[in-house]
């Protein structure tokens, strides 16, 4: 809720015992033997019920009523009790009213201390009245500020809230975009995995089942149940890593490796270092992402020798996949869409590392940079 929204309830009936207050202490056959005085008084009490009764959000009426507040109580605050409550109370709204710049608050509380040291003089009184009504002023204008400062703080503490609220429910999305980036990455690389080497293998059964030889063709098909047999796993596996946190990237690492050459792909593999990422992030960012860049090898040159290293020094960790180019086009070549390299550099970039992909001398090598322990 905002501090200027309209006046509530009990505040429109404060106002009304205000009003009333003034007008029973003001209403006296003696005030009406003077009509220019009669006529301020009305004035302000006309200015104090258009303030009570004012519709919602009429900021401009409001300064106007206050002005007729100022203008009738101050120039007979002499003549008056009520009148006195009036300029009083006008002091006091002005300088507390965030509807209205400072300035019109200070501007009213001036105008109205004047013409009450106006009345006061030219009605005779002594000066240790004025003295006095000068310093209630004072007190009142300070009560005023004060209100005016406790509301502006009140603001800024549901500002600062709101905008808190705004930036937890930002992070929380940020948080379930990146949570649903990383598990489309997990099911990207299972499948692509999986599918990929399920396709080579049943097409290579079906060429072998068209040339007669059936012993080999039921080798692949042997080795197609194999990989979907561990594909199924992979996916069991990457549910129970998600639960239990625990993963082992040498463990994994070798399982991949496995799985490549149980697919029909060649491969040699030179480890130079121990497989100790950083972290657990790091970790899986490692083996999904040989994983993948081993299903592309398979999809885009298959048959063809990769290589996998893995060196590096005391604070990172280096991975390359290569292959030779296939000259031809694969069947499966353009399959992908390009979200495998493009999960693979958001996961490693998400772990504090580096990756890069392109021909080099003839060959496609994938370079994967990770910081260790």
């Amino acid at each position: 809720m905002s501090i200027i929204d309209p006046p509530s309830s009990l505040s429109r009936l404060l106002r009304l015992v205000g009003l009333v207050a003034v007008v029973s202490s003001s209403a006296s056959a003696a005030l009406f033997h003077r009509p220019w005085v009669a006529a301020l008084v009305v004035l302000s009490w006309l200015g104090w019920a258009a303030w009570v009764l004012m519709p919602a959000r009429k900021w401009r009426w409001e300064r106007i009523c206050l002005c007729a507040m100022a203008i009738g109580g101050g120039s007979t605050v002499a003549q008056s009790v009520g009148s006195g409550i009036t300029a009083l109370a006008t002091v006091f709204i002005a300088l507390g009213l965030l509807s209205a710049p400072l300035w019109f608050g200070l501007a009213i509380a001036v105008s109205t201390s004047a013409l009450m040291c106006v009345s006061i003089l030219v009605d005779g009184a002594r000066p240790g009245a004025l003295v006095g009504l000068l310093v209630g002023v004072v007190v009142v204008g300070l009560a005023g500020w004060s209100r005016r400062q406790a509301r502006v703080g009140a603001e800024r503490n549901r500002m600062l809230v709101e905008q808190n609220r705004i930036i937890r429910e930002e992070r929380d999305r940020a948080a379930a975009l990146a949570e649903r980036g990383r598990i489309a990455r997990d099911i990207h690389d299972m499948l692509a995995h999986t599918l990929g080497g399920l396709v080579l293998q049943l097409d290579a059964a079906d060429a072998l089942l068209e040339a007669g030889e059936t012993d080999r063709a039921a080798e692949r098909v042997k080795a197609s149940h194999r990989l979907a047999v561990s594909g199924l796993a992979d996916a069991r596996r990457v549910v129970g890593t998600l639960r239990s946190g625990g993963f082992d990237a040498a463990v994994e690492l070798r399982r991949v490796v496995e799985e490549h050459r149980a697919a029909g792909g060649q491969l040699a593999e030179r480890f130079d270092v121990a497989v100790d990422p950083a972290n657990e992030q790091a970790a899986v960012a490692l083996t999904r992402a040989v994983q993948e860049a081993l299903t592309n090898a398979r999809k885009h040159a298959p048959g063809q020798p990769v290589t996998l290293t893995l060196r590096g020094s005391g604070v990172s960790l280096e991975a390359v996949v290569s292959n030779p180019i296939a000259a031809p086009r694969m069947p499966l070549g353009s399959t992908g869409s390009g979200a495998g390299l493009l999960g693979m550099r958001e996961r490693i970039e998400a772990a504090g590392g580096l990756l890069s992909a392109g021909k080099e001398e003839g060959r496609w090598t994938v370079r994967i940079l990770l910081p260790r322990k």
